[in-house]
């Protein structure tokens, strides 16, 4: 049996990208790079063509808030859950 699933972890997403402007002398804050993922991924989800969708069978796991730990057991939760 096949199990489709999308993990987001968009705070993690943030907290990189913060660190690659500041890097590049950009500056900026985690909660403007944040907004700022959160309206592309938006825009991203409404294009025509190829938008950034979850597949209608799949699981979202967010793991924003989760350690590795937890995010595993949340992960084999879904998997045993939907055999």
């Amino acid at each position: 049996q096949k199990l489709a699933g999308y993990i987001d972890r968009i705070a993690r997403r943030a907290e990189r990208r913060l660190g690659d402007l500041i890097a590049q002398g950009v500056d900026t804050d985690l909660d403007a790079v944040l907004a700022d993922i959160r309206r592309r991924d938006e825009r991203d989800m409404g294009r025509a063509t190829a938008p950034l969708m979850l597949a209608p069978d799949a699981h979202l796991l967010d793991t924003t808030a989760l350690d590795i730990e937890a995010a595993f057991r949340k992960a084999v939760d879904i998997v045993t859950e939907n055999r």
